[in-house]
């Protein structure tokens, strides 16, 4: 399952997102960097199963999250998906209300 957040600049919200993790003011949240790509590394129980990645799309309207499990983990995505979506949601409608007007489900 993909989120998208529909926003004015998604490349900008991204950056934002990052640059408060990397500042450490997003307590619960880390950035682990595989093969030069940056991804959000929840700290709790979910960061041991996967990562989540933040991409714009080409139109720059859409700032989209994907989860991805690490190939160490051996149960399924949707052991942890829906919790790790919850949680940037948390951090996104905390931190960054006024970055997004809507959030669209995209099932893959």
């Amino acid at each position: 399952m993909i989120l998208q957040f529909k926003t004015s600049n998604a490349i900008n919200f991204k950056n934002e997102i990052i640059k408060l993790v990397e500042a450490g003011k997003l307590s619960t949240w880390d950035i682990s960097t595989i093969n030069g790509v940056k991804y959000l590394k929840h700290l709790g129980q979910w960061g041991e199963k996967g990562v989540a990645k933040l991409t714009s799309n080409n139109n720059n309207d859409y700032l989209s999250l994907e989860i991805f499990k690490f190939s160490s983990y051996k149960g399924e995505i949707t052991d942890f998906e829906g919790y790790y979506l919850g949680r940037f949601c948390e951090l996104i409608f905390i931190n960054f209300p006024e970055k997004f007007t809507s959030i669209e489900k995209k099932i893959i």
